[in-house]
């Protein structure tokens, strides 16, 4: 018996609230909360930061830099998911399932319920590495122009956590027995409770 999850629901749990990534009521607040953080971020680093090294800025201008800018996007978004992944696979060892279902992709594991501190490490796993990651690669790497660069893939880092922002407020606000149980499917997230509420 594992004490981090559970491969059946066990006795005497319900149904406490489903988060579907797709619900056309979620996802537009989703969607605006995070539009609205990166666009806060992006403007306090413009005033900040960009405006004063403008000419500097311009100097380093990059098109290579410019085309590399989606790919890096893409490949981060995957190392976000992988993260999730990590952090299920070391608490469980148990199967992921990794997928796109637009507009977002997702890792989960379907097969199993995951007690509130897997839950709650998995949805905080990424924001915390990449967050800590952009940090040190803007103080380590030189010329404001990749800064720019970074700064531009953070922003969209923390705008793409909004859903596993929401699922920890969740989990530390709304779920705090440690006996709650969640199946993260990727796409979908359950909470099962001993007491449906």
């Amino acid at each position: 018996m594992s004490v981090y999850y559970e491969k059946t629901l066990p006795e005497g749990y319900a149904e406490a609230l489903v988060i579907d990534g797709s619900d056309r009521k979620l996802l537009p607040r989703l969607s605006a909360a995070g539009a609205a953080a990166s666009t806060a971020l992006i403007t306090a680093f413009v005033l900040l930061y960009a405006a004063p090294r403008f000419r500097q800025i311009a100097a380093g201008f990059s098109i290579p830099g410019c085309v590399l800018f989606l790919p890096a996007y893409f490949l981060y978004v995957a190392l976000h998911e992988l993260t999730h992944g990590a952090v299920y696979r070391i608490f469980t060892g148990e199967k992921l399932s990794f997928g796109f279902r637009p507009p977002a992709a997702y890792c989960g594991v379907p097969e199993i319920y995951v007690y509130r501190t897997v839950s709650i490490l998995s949805v905080l796993a990424p924001f915390t590495v990449f967050t800590l990651l952009y940090a040190a690669l803007f103080l380590l790497i030189p010329g404001p122009f990749w800064r720019v660069f970074l700064f531009l893939l953070f922003s969209f880092h923390v705008s793409g956590c909004a859903g596993d922002l929401y699922n920890l407020g969740l989990l530390l606000f709304r779920f705090r027995d440690p006996a709650t149980l969640r199946r993260d499917t990727g796409p979908v997230q359950t909470y099962y409770t001993k007491s449906a509420r």
